[in-house]
Parts: structure tokens; sequence; C-alpha cells
């Protein structure tokens, strides 16, 4: 410095490159393990600011959030484990002699099952079908007006649209709508489970049906997005990816679309599309469970 040339300068230069560089890697280190924060990119933004603003900035900042980190107070809830939530059997207890169903020890319970009739999910239809076992006779009674005013509803739609679409003056927009919805509604006739497999899959078909007549009209992403749903359940990954990616082409919303894709991708196999999927999203999607357990099953 007192007497400077330019082979100091170089030196000098080089010199703050490889400690700027030797400190941004611990730094970006601690962020991946405190913060699980990309390590490319905190090389890259640690490196930046060491080498162009100097080391204590850095080190500062490192020092407050790590601080920060371990003072922090934990939070009144545990985190979910939604592996769990999604192969649990919901109320679930079969007796030991075998006969099946649920026991609910105070008639009081049935206060708290009425509340579920207010949903209709695959999870609460498996609920009251074991309630159909239960040895309250409320309980049972409720199961069984629950399961066929559900069924019977669906199937009472289905069966005035099929009507309407049998009409001969229906304009465009009208059939499509009706197209849709019929697709949709045999959809939820399979999904939910009301009725065995084999008789189920008859509805799956016609949901089918529907939506390549719906198609013929206009090319709708929320049609190819419930394509991909079914192949995807039939097992012909490969089908539902593409289903899934033209919904995305489409303009399907990806806080959507892209828990399945990713689910398509991993199926499989196809990781690295998957990783470059997740990274380009990332943060759109990231509160939905699914996503959550096909990521942490692999990275």
């Amino acid at each position: 410095m007192k007497y400077p040339t330019i082979f100091g300068f170089i030196t000098y230069l080089f010199s703050h490159f490889i400690a700027s560089l030797l400190l941004a890697t611990m730094v970006a280190g601690i962020l991946k393990i405190f913060y699980k924060y990309p390590y490319r990119h905190a090389l890259i933004l640690s490196f930046s600011i060491f080498f162009f603003l100097g080391p204590f900035t850095v080190l500062f900042g490192v020092i407050i959030l790590i601080y920060t980190k371990i003072s922090m107070e934990p939070l009144p809830i545990r985190e979910v484990n939604y592996e769990l939530v999604f192969s649990a059997r919901v109320l679930s207890e079969k007796r030991r002699l075998g006969e099946g169903g649920l026991r609910f020890a105070n008639v009081k319970d049935l206060e708290r099952v009425v509340y579920f009739t207010k949903f209709y999910h695959p999870l609460t239809v498996r609920f009251f079908k074991e309630l159909l076992f239960s040895d309250n006779d409320e309980l049972r009674l409720l199961a069984n007006s629950y399961l066929k005013n559900a069924e019977r509803y669906l199937q009472e739609l289905i069966y005035e649209l099929e009507k309407v679409l049998e009409s001969q003056n229906l304009g465009k927009d009208v059939k499509l709508f009706v197209c849709r919805t019929l697709a949709f509604l045999n959809w939820d006739v399979y999904y939910l489970g009301f009725m065995e497999e084999q008789i189920a899959k008859k509805y799956l078909d016609n949901a089918k049906e529907y939506i390549m007549k719906a198609l013929e009209i206009k090319e709708d992403p929320s049609l190819y997005m419930l394509m991909g749903r079914m192949e995807l359940i039939l097992g012909d990954y490969q089908k539902a990816y593409e289903h899934f990616k033209r919904a995305s082409d489409l303009g399907m919303e990806p806080v959507k679309v892209l828990p399945y894709l990713l689910e398509a991708l991993y199926k499989l196999r196809n990781f690295k599309e998957l990783k470059q999927v997740s990274e380009k999203y990332r943060g759109t999607y990231s509160v939905n469970p699914k996503r959550m357990a096909l990521i942490s099953a692999w990275v």
C-alpha cells in the first residue's frame, strides 16, 4: 500500500477474492442449516456482499440471524406429520372379535359426528361407512342417512343434466357447461367412494366420455387437470403428466396443478424435472402438504 504497483493491486484483489469466497462458503452453509436457504443462492449473495461491502457487514447480519433463531420461543403448536394425517383412519377402531365398525362410549358423541355431515370427502365417506357397524343406533342411522342422501343428490343432478344434454337445441356454450359439469359429477361419485370399485369404474368411464365431448368444443385447463387426476389414480403416470402439463400450459393456477404434476414426476422417477419445476415455482404452493411430502422424500 505504501508503494502501489500493478502487481500489488492484482495480488490484493486476488487475496480479497479468496477471502470473500471462503467466508461466503461458511455463511452459505450456516444459512442452509438454520434457514433451509438454497446453498447456491446464499453463496452468490454472501460473496457479492463480502467482496463489495466487506466482511463485517455480512458477519454482523449472520450473528443477528443466528441469535434470533436460537432465542426464538417455540410455537404453541407441533409440526404436522402430513403422511400420518393422510394415512390415518378417522376415529376408526376395530373390535377384537372382528365384527368391525366404530364404537362410541357416550351418546353425546352424536353431536360431534353431526359436524362431519357438512363435508363431502373420501375420508368422511369412509368414516360414515364404518359407522354403519356401530352399536349406537343413532350413529348408525345418521351414517346411513348421510351416505344415501349424498349419493342420491349426485345421482339426481347427473340424471337431470343428462336429460338437458339430450336436447337438440343446445348452444355450444351451454353444451360445454353441461358436459363439463357431468364430467365432474361422475368423477365425484367415483372419487368419494360411495360404491364398490367395479361399479364406480362405470362413473369414471362416463367422466372421461364427457370430458372428451367438452374438449371437442373448447380446451379447458380444468378438464385436463381432471383427466390427469384420473390417470394418476389408474396408474398411467405418463398420461397424467401430459395432462397436468397441458393444464399448466393453458393457464391453470400453479397452486392447483403443481402438486399433482410433482406427484406424476415423482412416480415417473423423473427427479431432474421435478426439481426444476419445484425451484421454478418456489413459494407458490409451499403450504400444500402433498408437495411438502414429495420434496422431503428425496431432497
